[in-house]
């Protein structure tokens, strides 16, 4: 290759670096800000997942009040797809893969005080979603998404009241935490099955509960349960 082109070559790719580098940092400043997540952060995240970072989001949750106060004609649709944004960061994840990328970016910014954890299992595209927030507090999870107890009528509050009873016993971590459901794992093995599956029932109550069965799952599952509320 002849000396002026190589150099010509090596300029041009130069100069796309250059352009390219500060796009990259401009988009991770401005999510950043909009997230409360570190530039450096979302960036190593990135590297992690492989994949672009998104702006952390749930479904608006709409409530309805008998006599209510507020006499309006706006009749508000319900936006199809998730559009309320929170603070923190998403990215689509293979099903397969989505616990080991939970565990890979908790372990590394645990230091930083960041919680990753399953945000949704039902994506579209047969991905799911693993969000990571800034938090001192793992609950705030439960708090951001508005996780309750669906028909059981379980406020966000009085589920983080029943999960720290339950902690106190069976301290856990969350894998998933989405608005009417949640994925744990116990830290350490429990010892009697029959009551850490009575325990998680107090939790999320089943209609017709089988006590030995249950525990026979939970301790096939070695402690993951997930919880549920229709």
């Amino acid at each position: 290759m002849p000396k002026v082109l190589f150099l010509l070559l090596l300029t041009t790719l130069t100069a796309c670096t250059q352009i390219n580098q500060p796009n990259d940092e401009n988009r991770l400043q401005d999510l950043s800000e909009k997230t409360g997540i570190e530039m450096v952060v979302i960036d190593e995240a990135e590297k992690i997942t492989g994949t672009q970072a998104e702006h952390f989001r749930r479904l608006l949750i709409r409530s309805s009040y008998a006599g209510d106060p507020i006499q309006s004609n706006i009749l508000q649709p319900a936006p199809k797809t998730k559009t309320v944004l929170l603070p923190g960061i998403s990215f689509p994840v293979d099903p397969k893969l989505a616990e080991q990328v939970v565990d890979n970016l908790n372990r590394k910014f645990a230091y930083r005080s960041c919680i990753s954890f399953i945000s949704d299992d039902r994506r579209e595209g047969q991905k799911y979603v693993v969000s990571l927030i800034h938090s001192f507090d793992k609950y705030n999870a439960l708090r951001l998404q508005e996780t309750s107890g669906g028909s059981y009528h379980f406020s966000t509050d009085t589920l983080i009241t029943k999960l720290k009873v339950f902690e106190q016993k069976y301290p856990f971590r969350f894998i998933g935490v989405g608005n009417d459901w949640l994925s744990i794992q116990t830290v350490d093995t429990p010892k009697d099955w029959r009551d850490f599956a009575n325990e998680v029932m107090k939790v999320c109550p089943t209609e017709k509960p089988n006590l030995q069965e249950t525990a026979k799952e939970f301790e096939k599952e070695r402690g993951k349960v997930f919880m549920w509320w229709d």
